[in-house]
């Protein structure tokens, strides 16, 4: 069993993307951070690890001494070659969780996303949807990214029967400006995700106690289009920010 006293050594896969940095700035006082890119990082203050994912025997030994592991690496585009997909969401994500296992990572955090649902979301926003998506509805990925994003899923329930915590969040949209209104568009409102917001659902994640939990990572939309219940309940997250309040 893991407590909020437990988890302290962090590491931080894909931490030069987008979502890594917001988490380096909102991390970094509470948990002692080591980050990981495939492109350098240069910080005073943590260490940093330049590593290509998708080479397995680089891997070896870089996660020794890590607590807990997030893991947001993988090439973040819908449209992107099949090829890169193929080698940067699954086969790293493979390489990444069975080295966390071999160094005895006590829990892992698995970057899933709204794509998962894809197809949901735009039956959704088409109006063709009467009900919020819950989270136990069946997968409907439309691309090779959200593909990535079911599998990565389903390894971490594999992982969670060898003593694993595992923990994934569907990420809806985050930007670096923190500003919906810059994109406008009706999937921005409805599935915007604040900074704010984005650090409280990790460090809830790295915080809750549990086997083998899914959750939404969305901010307080009004025009949402995911049914909170259960992330509020189980994983105690309740975010604070509305896309609406932007425009």
């Amino acid at each position: 069993m893991l407590s909020k006293s437990t988890i302290k050594k962090v590491g931080i896969t894909g931490a030069a993307g987008n979502i890594g940095t917001t988490l380096q700035k909102g991390l970094g006082e509470k948990y002692e951070l080591t980050l990981y890119d495939i492109r350098q990082i240069k910080s005073a203050k943590v260490k940093c690890v330049e590593v290509d994912f998708g080479d397995q025997k680089a891997l070896a030994g870089i996660f020794d001494g890590l607590d807990a592991l997030i893991h947001l690496a993988g090439d973040p585009r819908p449209n992107a070659p099949a090829e890169l997909t193929l080698r940067n969401n699954f086969i790293a994500t493979s390489f990444v969780f069975e080295e966390a296992k071999a160094q005895g990572v006590r829990k892992v955090v698995f970057a899933s996303s709204n794509f998962y649902h894809e197809g949901s979301v735009a039956e959704a926003l088409a109006g063709r949807l009467r009900h919020l998506i819950t989270l136990d509805m069946s997968p409907t990925p439309l691309s090779l990214y959200g593909e990535s994003k079911v599998f990565g899923e389903n390894v971490g329930r594999h992982l969670s029967h060898f003593g694993i915590q595992f923990v994934a969040l569907r990420i809806g949209w985050s930007v670096p400006q923190d500003n919906p209104a810059l994109y406008g568009s009706d999937y921005m409102r409805a599935v915007f995700l604040s900074h704010r917001d984005l650090i409280e659902a990790f460090v809830r994640a790295l915080e809750v106690d549990t086997d083998y939990l899914v959750a939404f990572a969305v901010s307080n939309n009004t025009h949402g289009v995911f049914d909170l219940k259960e992330t509020r309940k189980k994983l105690g997250f309740n975010p604070q920010d509305n896309a609406e309040n932007y425009f």
